[in-house]
């Protein structure tokens, strides 16, 4: 039996229902945190604390992701989930957000700032880059074959020494591996994640990056293997105005790997970015 309590589901105009949960004070600004592929809303789990005393936090899953809707046909492309997305906000209400995304998080976040100018308050994008070229696709399709040849645990162990810096990676090796199975396979159908992965395949934004007028953050682990900071960069050039931070001794997945380093990297840009504003007369 399990003591999981049930989930919040949002329907969408689509009927698409997605899986959510907001945190923090009415009144306060919204902070939208959007999940890295293969995973769910307990990857932010280490930085909830420290943001809920500022934000109105919403964390969700995408489709195929953890407790929301995953369709039969796909592959799930960034765009769409994009648009998921953007009509959660609708029919929860949610105007002027701030965003912080990760990986394929932060793929939904330029999609989202590039569509909808004025929309955001600002992004806060770790492990962001503008597409997936020839070397991430072929790791993307690896991975998808290990995934279907070799279930969850096989994905993970092709993935694994991307997604995390060298010490966090050797100190949590087998907790990580547990979660994933988890997160990936536990009463999930297979199709989910195998959509998840291909829809990556063939995105690339680099020609609307120019449109983004919010102020941004980009991040990156001067570990990250998957999406190395010499790619991050170039997310940040595209961006007009865009700051680039590179983390020392972090791979690819900042807010777990240090949640109080990415909470202060996080709330130092929210307060630069409100300090920087123009004062309303």
């Amino acid at each position: 039996m399990s003591l999981r309590p049930p989930p919040t589901l949002a329907t969408l105009p689509s009927g698409l229902k997605l899986h959510y949960r907001v945190q923090g004070d009415a009144g306060k600004p919204w902070l939208v945190l959007l999940n890295g592929l293969l995973s769910d809303t307990t990857m932010w789990a280490g930085v909830l604390p420290g943001l809920t005393p500022r934000f109105r936090v919403l964390t969700f899953d995408s489709r195929g992701q953890g407790r929301s809707e995953a369709p039969e046909a796909g592959p799930y492309l960034t765009r769409d989930l994009a648009e998921d997305a953007w009509e959660l906000f609708q029919v929860l209400g949610i105007q002027r957000p701030w965003l912080a995304g990760l990986s394929n998080g932060s793929a939904l976040s330029l999609e989202l700032l590039s569509a909808h100018p004025g929309a955001f308050a600002g992004a806060i994008l770790t492990s962001s880059v503008p597409r997936i070229d020839f070397a991430m696709a072929r790791k993307a399709e690896h991975w998808a074959h290990c995934m279907e040849v070799g279930g969850p645990l096989m994905q993970f162990d092709a993935v694994a020494p991307f997604l995390w810096g060298d010490r966090f990676l050797e100190a949590r090796h087998g907790v990580l591996r547990a979660y994933h199975q988890v997160v990936t396979g536990e009463g999930r159908a297979p199709h989910g994640n195998l959509h998840q992965i291909r829809g990556v395949l063939g995105w690339d934004l680099r020609s609307r990056l120019g449109a983004i007028c919010a102020p941004v953050l980009v991040l990156s682990g001067a570990e990250d293997l998957l999406t190395p900071p010499w790619k991050c960069l170039e997310t940040a050039q595209l961006i007009p105005g865009a700051r680039f931070e590179l983390v020392p001794g972090i791979g690819h997945s900042y807010p777990v790997e240090d949640p109080k380093g990415y909470v202060a990297r996080l709330l130092g840009f929210v307060d630069s970015a409100a300090g920087a504003a123009p004062q309303s007369s």
